[in-house]
């Protein structure tokens, strides 16, 4: 059997809670779908600062109404650590894809992503241990490789970051 149908049957058997930052985005809205065909209950944060509102829409048509109904969506900034606290609550999971990326944009504004990929990090992490979540787990850019023209990008080799 494989990993995946192994991992999908022990989730119908005992479905889980998982919290989705960044679930308006790209990835996020991809991981709550799959997540909510697979019958689990997923809360979901987004500010709307690169995420949107179409993608959130597009996945209540492709699921049936049952499965949204185990959706809850908060909007809202990780930048708050109250804001984290309380959504970390009754969470098993967290799949953290909220950061925003952009080297010319970090540039330009240094500070906000620093507050939004550091500060946000750092609060929702926290709050995640202090709530008791089982598993954290984020997504991280190429962009800290910088820009070596190495092809694969081997995530043990130290790269040369060109942005904060």
């Amino acid at each position: 059997m494989s990993a995946y149908i192994h991992a999908k049957n022990a989730l119908a058997a005992a479905p889980k809670t998982w919290l989705v930052t960044g679930v308006a985005g790209f990835i996020g809205s991809h991981l709550l779908e799959a997540l909510l065909r697979l019958d689990q209950r997923v809360i979901g944060l987004d500010s709307f600062i690169t995420g949107h509102r179409h993608n959130l829409d597009q996945v209540r048509a492709l699921v049936s109404e049952e499965r949204w109904a185990r959706f809850q969506f908060v909007e809202g900034d990780m930048r708050d650590a109250r804001t984290c606290d309380r959504i970390c609550e009754r969470v098993d999971y967290v799949l953290h894809h909220a950061a925003l990326g952009s080297v010319p944009r970090s540039l330009g504004d240094p500070v906000g992503y620093h507050q939004n990929n550091v500060t946000g990090f750092l609060n929702l992490i926290l709050a995640a241990k202090s709530a008791g979540v089982k598993r954290f787990i984020y997504a991280s850019s190429s962009a800290v490789y910088g820009d070596s023209q190495e092809l694969p990008k081997i995530e043990d080799k130290v790269g040369c970051p060109l942005s904060p």
